[in-house]
């Protein structure tokens, strides 16, 4: 879910797919792929075993594919057979591959983990109301993804400066520059992971454990994670170009969301994973330790190269200093009243003689 976390977190993404026209048409746009998954379900609820996990996770990820091709031509303006042409195979095999399948399926084991944790609504058990959910959400999401970064791919063919693209490639070349760092923190992150989870299993509460596991591990991993962005901004600062500090609302929102918010959405995807692929009805405390230190790691690394990479967008081109300090309440400042409004987006320019990754 990093292309996720990158359309959230880095301010010029941010911008882009949160200006308000964009977000009008794309409240439009996600309508109808959510009605179509439902029709498609009705119709294939009474064909396919949709109560055996594996085979409803195939059908969410073939819909939201399908709902990823389709939003992402909307936001990309162009006829699929001129967009191949353009963005080239590698792109769309992302696309359609991670953004619609993959990422589809995740939010389809999230629902249903949701479901079985918070709400004692197990799919094994009540198979047909958590099957309609799991298809309907991920692919109203997945229209949502695709169709921002249909967008961001059109605006950037259009010349408008993108210095990271959330396909996850700035990341792959970072981390070998930055290893020691990343040990560094990753190690700290899994450590905090596995103690906040041994912590509960010492406890004699096993029928709560997936719901205490649940609460205290991500906010112990929100924690490590929140340092770890403000690690990341620190380790591209350069000389007087100091970073302004963060206000305690900021920090506090940053925490909330996407901190403690994908914390918990990549724990109980490894719950989902757990129970209904692998079939593991009682999870063992191995189980939870591991869980927590995959999402401790996790959402670690992906905090610290999202806080380094904020700050090379805000070296490389110049961005609003409101939006440079809390990237993360940008929505709320284009909504607010009393706040300036934000520039267009052709007045963020490139300093002469920097060039764009």
């Amino acid at each position: 879910m990093l292309h996720r976390l990158s359309l959230r977190v880095l301010p010029q993404l941010n911008l882009l797919v949160t200006d308000l026209p964009v977000r009008n048409r794309k409240r439009v746009v996600m309508l109808a792929p959510g009605l179509v998954a439902f029709g498609i379900y009705r119709v294939l609820k009474d064909v396919l075993p949709l109560s055996e996990p594996l085979v409803l996770l195939g059908l969410s990820g073939c819909v939201s594919a399908l709902a990823a091709i389709w939003a992402y031509r909307q936001g990309r303006g162009l006829s699929l057979q001129e967009s191949f042409r353009q963005d080239g195979m590698q792109r769309w095999a992302w696309l359609v591959g991670w953004i619609g399948v993959a990422y589809g399926m995740q939010l389809s084991l999230l629902v249903l983990a949701i479901l079985q944790v918070f709400v004692g609504y197990d799919f094994l058990v009540h198979p047909e109301g958590p099957a309609m959910m799991a298809m309907i959400i991920p692919c109203t999401s997945v229209t949502r993804d695709a169709f921002e970064i249909g967008l961001i791919q059109r605006l950037s063919h259009e010349g408008t400066v993108v210095p990271t693209y959330p396909n996850g490639e700035a990341l792959r070349a970072w981390i070998p520059q930055q290893l020691p760092v990343v040990i560094k923190w990753g190690t700290l992150a899994i450590l905090g992971g596995v103690l906040s989870s041994g912590m509960l299993l010492s406890l004699d509460l096993a029928s709560w454990q997936p719901v205490l596991q649940s609460i205290l591990v991500p906010v112990v991993v929100a924690s490590i994670s929140l340092l770890a962005f403000f690690a990341g901004e620190a380790l591209y600062e350069q000389g007087e170009q100091r970073r302004k500090p963060h206000t305690w609302l900021s920090c506090l929102w940053f925490w909330v969301w996407p901190s403690v918010t994908f914390a918990l959405t990549y724990f109980l995807v490894l719950i989902g994973l757990t129970s209904y692929v692998f079939r593991i009805a009682h999870i063992s405390p191995l189980g939870f330790v591991a869980m927590a230190a995959s999402t401790g790691l996790l959402m670690t690394v992906y905090s610290l190269y999202l806080g380094w990479r904020k700050s090379y967008e805000e070296q490389l081109i110049t961005i609003p200093e409101n939006i440079q300090r809390c990237p993360f309440v940008m929505g709320m400042l284009q909504q607010s009243k009393s706040s300036e409004p934000l520039p267009a987006l052709e007045e963020m320019t490139v300093p002469p003689g920097n060039v764009v990754n």
